[in-house]
């Protein structure tokens, strides 16, 4: 009938030597009576294939070698590419409606039961079936590559597994192109590549989608176009007319060049209409039609099933398993020959493609997981020396003795600048008892605060330090808030000598205390993670979120294990040399100016957003309500009943109480016109004017001849307080440099190679890097690159191996035949 169309001739020797039967499926050559052509096969693939030299054995190792190809083109068309449709060979789709007897027939070519059964559409997403001829084994196995099963011995477990796969598509879907992949080793089946789709169907259920015979449609269409083998499965009890895979072949093959008819069920049929399906040309095939008997596996054939199968004996008709498979053998063969060129100059193209991409994207540059991941590790240690060579002894000394300085005006704030004998302080020291300097310096001071209070810009800033309120009606220099001083300044004493060392004490003790240790352990802590999350929340490491936090996580690790760093008080008196006092001297008188400015800085702020009538309306109140011993917010109520507060004075005190309010402050009974805000910026104001005044007294002082000697450090608590800082900054640096610094930079690097380097696996490392876009994507062209050079030497080793057959074949034919 064709080319193809050949019947079998068994070697009668070969068939009687023991092979038996398979297992259930049985097959009738035309002109062999008692042979059957599964055993032909059997006996076929049991012989050493280069024992006879033939070019039907040289068309089946190139078979073999192409399907070895295609697995590895399925990896590359897997991650695309401009012509990754091309990048295919010839497989044989299996096509036909349901309970036509796809699955005995494919079950029939393997010789086992291993396909997913059932009555409710079990086959849900193509299964594409890769058969491998192994002579030189008598094992039949299994692998799902997919799933990374390998080796499964036992086609139950095969067939659970089929099942489970394509029952985990929803009932809402039923269908879906995700296919499976499945391999199967043996000595007995030949090397063929099918692809198993589910079944057509006319309608459908209740249960099931309107859509699902279009989507079923719309699938078996992709697995139909070229090159692919047609195999059509069609039941002998249906009409050829009705068969849905005739249809769908019709669309796809409409010559029927590539379409193979295969005749199921054909002993239901009276065996003259069976043989008129076989050899009918109203639905021709080029490929013909071929008719089989497929009974289970597991049972063996009768003899009345061997006399139904002698009986389709005639000419030109193609019956049993056996014939089918040296079918599907010799198509695939001559259709993987035919296109071999046609691949060749695909992948070629392919690999030219990818090559110019990663010339362009990547000028070339090499890389590999590995050399990714030890670069970007080497990345993290360098950014980490930089910060190592960076943050020394110096930096942190800077940042210990920031944080102390700014503890040290805080306790002088605290200790010294809110205690109302602090004017005694600064007479003694100044060597000015009465008048001397003050009233200059209040005068100038006074002058300072008008000249601010008359600003109209003031910029944002820290506040300064303030301490409480001194007595009512008197500011923290002992002086009254309308500028008058007392009659009398207190003598100095020998008291006041130990009063002003006991603070001095008082004052070193609260420095030395206030958490030095603990302070700096934590401030070290907080840079060391502050300085780690900077290093890993940039390039590379913004990509790998699992390896940003490792390097926390152990870094966490690292500094919770250092034992907390903790300063011990001062018990013997602090050596002071001259040098040491002057440069303390220095910082204290410059810790003194930036306070001032922040005093001024916090003036401007309240004359911005105060305007002025009110501000000075209310600095009036507040000042006639601390003479009378009053806070602001309990102003009113006293103000309501005025003699209440004395009981013992006569009218005429209280009339001329009333009347020098009336004449100094505002009137007591407009005071609820003014709200608490405004009265709080009028007694912040009245704050910040003594301690700037207290502030301007200081500085002079710092200044005198008497603080010029450490000896004198009871009268300049700022100055020996700034030296007890600067040692005790020195310690803790010493302290945690050699605890905590040198073990976490010693730590680190070892951490970063232990946890994220060594004992990584080739899979891990991998994942590594595609997270990584950029290396992800460069990886993929790489290892494309390196299939399609791998699949182009092989296929050009094949071509030479072809090239070299067809020419030892015109030599052959032409010796035979001079003449032609």
């Amino acid at each position: 009938m064709d080319s193809y169309n050949s019947n079998a001739s068994g070697d009668p020797q070969s068939g009687g030597s023991g092979i038996p039967p398979p297992k259930g499926d049985f097959y009738t050559s035309p002109d062999t009576g008692s042979l059957d052509d599964d055993d032909n096969f059997r006996a076929q693939s049991a012989r050493p294939r280069d024992s006879g030299g033939s070019d039907e054995n040289a068309l089946m190792e190139l078979t073999k070698k192409l399907l070895e190809i295609q697995t590895v083109l399925k990896t590359v068309n897997e991650d695309g590419g401009s012509t990754a449709s091309s990048l295919q060979l010839p497989s044989i789709v299996v096509i036909g409606s349901q309970s036509s007897g796809k699955s005995s027939v494919l079950e029939a070519i393997v010789g086992q039961e291993f396909l997913p059964k059932g009555t409710n559409m079990v086959t849900r997403r193509p299964i594409e079936l890769t058969l491998i001829n192994t002579p030189d084994s008598g094992e039949e196995y299994g692998e799902f590559p997919q799933l990374g099963l390998d080796r499964i011995r036992d086609f139950t477990r095969i067939q659970r597994t089929l099942y489970d796969l394509n029952m985990s598509v929803p009932d809402t879907e039923c269908v879906s192109d995700k296919p499976i992949e499945l391999r199967i080793y043996s000595p007995h089946v030949p090397d063929l590549r099918l692809v198993d789709l589910p079944g057509y169907i006319q309608v459908v259920n209740r249960k099931q989608p309107p859509i699902l015979k279009q989507k079923i449609r719309d699938l078996c269409e992709t697995y139909l176009k070229q090159p692919n083998i047609i195999l059509a499965v069609c039941a002998a009890d249906v009409d050829l007319a009705n068969s849905e895979a005739l249809k769908a072949s019709r669309r796809n093959d409409p010559l029927g060049m590539r379409t193979i008819g295969v005749i199921t069920k054909v002993d239901t049929a009276e065996p003259d209409a069976a043989i008129h399906m076989l050899t009918q040309n109203d639905y021709p095939l080029h490929l013909g039609y071929i008719g089989v008997v497929c009974k289970p596996v597991r049972e063996k054939a009768g003899i009345a099933s061997h006399a139904a199968m002698r009986s389709f004996s005639s000419p030109g008709v193609q019956v049993g398993v056996g014939t089918l498979r040296r079918k599907l053998v010799r198509v695939l063969e001559e259709s993987m020959r035919q296109n071999l060129s046609t691949l060749v100059d695909a992948v070629r193209n392919e690999l030219e493609e990818t090559r110019y991409q990663i010339k362009v994207h990547y000028n070339d540059e090499r890389v590999s997981p590995e050399s990714y991941m030890a670069e970007s590790l080497d990345i993290l240690k360098q950014r980490f020396k930089a910060f190592q060579q960076q943050f020394g002894k110096p930096q942190l000394r800077a940042e210990v003795q920031r944080w102390l300085e700014t503890q040290v005006m805080n306790v002088c704030a605290e200790l010294y600048w809110s205690d109302p004998a602090i004017q005694n302080l600064n007479n003694h020291v100044t060597r000015s008892r009465a008048a001397g300097w003050w009233a200059d310096a209040s005068a100038k001071a006074a002058s300072v605060i008008t000249e601010l209070l008359g600003s109209n810009t003031a910029k944002e800033h820290k506040g300064p330090r303030f301490g409480k309120h001194s007595d009512a009606g008197k500011n923290a220099n002992g002086r009254d808030r309308d500028g008058s001083r007392p009659s009398e300044v207190a003598e100095w004493n020998e008291s006041d000598d130990v009063y002003w060392g006991h603070q001095l004490d008082r004052a070193s003790a609260q420095l030395t205390k206030s958490g030095v240790g603990r302070w700096t352990t934590q401030m070290v802590v907080d840079l060391l993670m502050n300085n780690v999350v900077t290093m890993v929340d940039t390039e590379p490491f913004v990509h790998h979120p699992d390896t940003r936090a490792a390097v926390l996580k152990f870094s966490h690790a690292i500094l919770r294990n250092q034992v907390e760093n903790t300063i011990k008080p001062f018990k013997y008196e602090v050596e002071i040399e001259p040098h040491e006092w002057a440069k303390a001297r220095k910082r204290s008188s410059a810790l003194i100016d930036n306070e001032i400015q922040l005093c001024r800085q916090a003036l401007l702020k309240i004359r911005a957003n105060v305007p002025k009538r009110q501000l000075q309306q209310a600095i009036q109140l507040v000042k006639s309500a601390e003479r009378r011993g009053l806070d602001p917010p309990g102003y009113q109520a006293a103000a309501e009943q005025p003699e209440r507060q004395e009981p013992n004075s006569g009218s005429a005190n209280a009339i001329s109480s009333r009347s020098e309010s009336s004449s100094g402050d505002i009137d007591e009974l407009s005071f609820a016109q003014y709200s608490p805000r405004l009265l709080r910026s009028a007694q912040q104001m009245l704050m910040i004017r003594d301690r700037l005044a207290i502030l301007h007294m200081r500085r002079k002082a710092l200044a005198s001849s008497t603080c010029a000697s450490p000896e004198n450090k009871r009268f300049c608590p700022e100055t020996f307080l700034d030296v007890v800082a600067e040692k005790l900054a020195y310690n803790a640096v010493l302290f945690i440099n050699y605890e905590l610094l040198q073990d976490f930079f010693f730590q680190f690097p070892r951490e970063l190679d232990s946890k994220l380097y060594y004992g990584k696996t080739l899979q891990q490392t991998r994942d590594f890097a595609s997270q990584n876009p950029r290396i992800g994507q460069q990886l993929k062209l790489v290892e494309r690159r390196q299939r399609l050079e791998m699949v182009m030497a092989r296929l050009n080793e094949l071509v030479r191996q072809q090239t070299a057959s067809e020419h030892h074949a015109r030599r052959s034919s032409s010796s035979i035949f001079p003449g032609l």
